[in-house]
């Protein structure tokens, strides 16, 4: 084998690669996200949209998680006049969510901001009302997550997410949560 002088090894050629990689997909997911590790998280869908997806990661270090969230069209192009953010915040530290939109709303926006002395967040939600539209057969969905583990969901087509419910646990500094969804009908 022939070395060149002053030339990194393919070992080194291997983990300069490796090592940027890492540095470049950092940067990627960052972008990727709503929220930075314990700030805040401000989401609101277009006008005329819902939340349609809600995906999660939570961080041991940092005992906090990171919110991805998507939007989609109303079912059946219903038109939303009416929206309101809840006026506070719905869960106090460490304290279970239990939270329903009012009758015939579906979620349209999220804020919540972490304390890094209790490691939990507290949240409010914003709702819409289409225009002549009723929600029905609502059902909750079992526990989308471990505790430190990955939340990834899709609400069900011609479904729309109505309400959001979760328990803090202190040991692992973290929630598990279940949403709420309801059809959509005129």
């Amino acid at each position: 084998m022939v070395r060149v002088k002053n030339m990194p090894s393919s070992r080194g050629v291997l983990t300069l690669l490796l090592s940027l990689a890492v540095v470049l997909s950092v940067t990627w997911a960052d972008d990727q996200f709503d929220n930075a590790w314990d700030g805040p998280l401000n989401f609101e869908c277009p006008a005329g949209e819902f939340i349609s997806s809600v995906y999660s990661v939570h961080n041991n270090q940092r005992e906090d998680r990171r919110w991805r969230l998507g939007c989609s069209a109303a079912p059946y192009g219903a038109i939303m006049p009416k929206c309101s953010w809840t006026e506070d915040y719905v869960n106090s530290w460490d304290e279970p969510i239990s939270f329903m939109c009012p009758t015939d709303y579906a979620v349209a926006g999220i804020q919540s901001y972490h304390d890094n002395r209790f490691e939990d967040r507290r949240m409010k939600f914003k709702c819409c009302k289409p225009l002549a539209y009723k929600t029905l057969s609502c059902t909750l969905t079992p526990y989308l997550n471990e505790f430190d583990g990955e939340l990834n969901y899709t609400v069900p087509n011609l479904r729309v997410l109505t309400g959001w419910f979760s328990v803090h646990q202190n040991r692992q500094e973290d929630r598990r949560h279940k949403m709420l969804t309801c059809l959509y009908r005129l």
